[in-house]
């Protein structure tokens, strides 16, 4: 049987280079930038540092408009109107924060940092995993939906669920948290080498 290895895409490298504060000698950073994945389905959404892993359902436009919502607050929901994670443009992927059974999924998203790890396993065996940006709050009333949805020139993971204050009256909460991502790595299944 022969060795197993992933299947790393790499579009092109660029290299950078820095002075430290001391002014001595510049340090040289070389960065593979990837190439965009195939569309495939993501089946499966794992955040390591808030202790996630859940399978990701897909998700549509409703009737007014706005994109559906997962139907548990116990799975995630890719919209299939955009892109799939990895491929170029905004991948987006919502869960809830909560229900009346208790937390959701994505409870502790606000708890995500800068350089937090998050791998989407697609339909294709192939896992992309990116790296967390920033992690913002918005009041629902004015949600960026072209930042959170529309293409920036990236290959982009959004995450998104609801956050800030929560309004009995309505039963729902005032804001939405988006945690934002761009690609890091992808390895596709292991190949046996020839």
């Amino acid at each position: 049987m022969g060795q197993h290895q992933p299947k790393i895409v790499v579009l092109s490298a660029t290299t950078t280079t820095a002075v430290d504060s001391t002014g001595s000698a510049p340090t040289t950073t070389t960065t593979a930038a990837l190439a965009p994945m195939v569309r495939s389905r993501p089946m499966e959404l794992t955040i390591p540092a808030i202790g996630v892993t859940t399978s990701v359902g897909t998700l549509g436009l409703q009737s007014d408009g706005t994109v559906e919502v997962p139907s548990s607050a116990q799975t995630t929901g890719w919209y299939d109107g955009g892109p799939a994670p990895g491929q170029m443009g905004s991948a987006v992927i919502l869960g809830h924060v909560d229900s009346y059974l208790g937390p959701g999924k994505f409870f502790n998203l606000k708890l995500l940092k800068a350089g937090d790890l998050i791998h989407v396993k697609a339909a294709d065996g192939v896992v992309a995993t990116f790296s967390v940006n920033r992690v913002v709050e918005y009041p629902k009333v004015s949600f960026p939906n072209q930042l959170v949805y529309g293409p920036h020139g990236t290959i982009a993971l959004q995450l998104v669920t609801c956050g800030g204050v929560f309004d009995h009256a309505t039963g729902h909460y005032l804001s939405n948290i988006v945690v934002y991502s761009t690609l890091a790595s992808s390895a596709g299944p292991a190949t046996a080498a020839p």
